[in-house]
């Protein structure tokens, strides 16, 4: 059986030979540089262009046949089930690839890089420490949407390699994936400065609707080209809590942005493909509603951030996959405690009745290697063994 036969039976409801894994924590250009082997990643295999060696954007040459032998030779190495399709979407379930707005990288020194989206907004990457900054965002006024300049998502060139990407990484036994932006993240990581976002919700319903509607369908006609060329699952990241709670009231997100995620579900399932949504924090006042629109996977459910979480998976999870259950800070503890922290986390599958995808949720780039090793082999061993107990 092959990882794809485990993940398709759980998207399924059927009991899988073992618990499939999305990814085991975040891989990022550092990480993979110092824990893969160098024959599985590559420019492509990055959300962003790389800095080794340094790259202004992606490739506009159609991607060779070595490429997609890498990004699956990651996913082996990594024992996911699925990997992302295009340039820069290697990396399931995260950020990347043509179905997002796509950056390139204005200035670089030694200690930073400067990224400009489309659309206009910049992002500034520190490295020591590491800190990202989001800013020069091209709306500030109800009058700048009209100006705004977004990519125009069915233009075929731009999904070039999609379909290749699909028919190998199925062929090799993995879904292909593809990222679209949050319909609420996307706003405020994206086109307007985040205190502007959260007041304009409230003072000017009626212009966020129009700025939500246009992001909402370049996103729709994105879906449309990506699972036209054999994409199985579409990925969104948007994050609407911490630890805390939700960012915006459950009415804010039931008015703005359910429905958006309604729309999504019913094209996506109408090409016979699932949803994924990714959301940090505690969202247990709105998981109700994705369940009732019929969103199928759900992540990460940090275990700290939703400390009820085998609660919320006996009360939804005959209709909705919970994917995670690690927690975020899972690098600064002990061997011991990750193995605990894993094995709790697999535990969930057996009281998700429709199922359950282990994801761990931990940047890893601290990590040495002789850990990452250890790391795996704790993995592995306890995804084979929940479903034995």
């Amino acid at each position: 059986m092959s990882n794809r036969d485990d993940l398709f039976k759980v998207l399924s409801g059927e009991k899988p030979d073992r618990i499939p894994c999305i990814h085991f924590g975040y891989w990022d250009e550092k990480a993979m540089h110092k824990l893969a082997p160098k024959d599985c990643y590559d420019e492509n295999t990055l959300s962003l262009p790389s800095d080794d060696p340094p790259a202004v954007s992606f490739s506009h040459e159609p991607r060779t046949q070595e490429s997609r032998n890498r990004a699956v030779r990651m996913a082996e190495y990594l024992d996911t089930a699925a990997i992302g399709t295009g340039k820069g979407g290697v990396t399931t379930f995260g950020h990347g690839g043509p179905a997002e707005i796509q950056p390139v990288v204005i200035e670089r020194t030694d200690q930073y890089r400067i990224l400009q989206y489309e659309g206009g907004h910049k992002r500034r990457v520190n490295y020591n420490p590491h800190s990202v900054r989001y800013y020069d965002f091209p709306v500030n006024a109800e009058e700048d949407l009209e100006r705004l300049e977004l990519p125009y998502m069915k233009n075929p060139e731009r999904f070039a390699d999609i379909e290749e990407d699909s028919r190998a990484f199925k062929g090799a036994g993995f879904v292909p994936t593809a990222s679209i932006q949050g319909f609420f993240a996307g706003l405020h990581n994206s086109f307007m400065d985040f205190q502007d976002t959260m007041i304009s919700l409230l003072d000017k319903p009626g212009f966020m609707k129009r700025f939500t509607e246009v992001l909402a369908k370049m996103s729709f006609d994105a879906v449309e080209m990506v699972m036209d060329r054999g994409v199985e699952i579409i990925d969104v990241c948007d994050d609407l809590g911490n630890a805390d709670g939700l960012l915006i009231s459950p009415d804010l997100i039931r008015e703005f942005f359910i429905p958006w995620y309604e729309e999504l579900v019913q094209i996506v399932h109408s090409r016979g493909g699932y949803v994924h949504l990714h959301s940090h924090g505690n969202i247990s006042p709105v998981l109700p509603n994705f369940v009732s629109i019929g969103i199928d996977i759900i992540n990460p459910f940090d275990w700290e951030e939703n400390p009820n979480l085998p609660d919320l998976v006996k009360t939804y999870g005959n209709r909705l996959i919970f994917c995670g259950g690690s927690v975020g800070d899972l690098y600064k503890h002990s061997m011991e405690e990750v193995e605990y922290i894993v094995k709790r986390a697999c535990s969930l599958a057996q009281i998700a009745e429709r199922g359950y995808i282990f994801m761990g949720n931990a940047g890893i780039e601290n990590l040495a290697l002789e850990e990452w090793e250890s790391w795996r082999v704790i993995s592995q061993r306890a995804r084979e063994d929940c479903l034995k107990s």
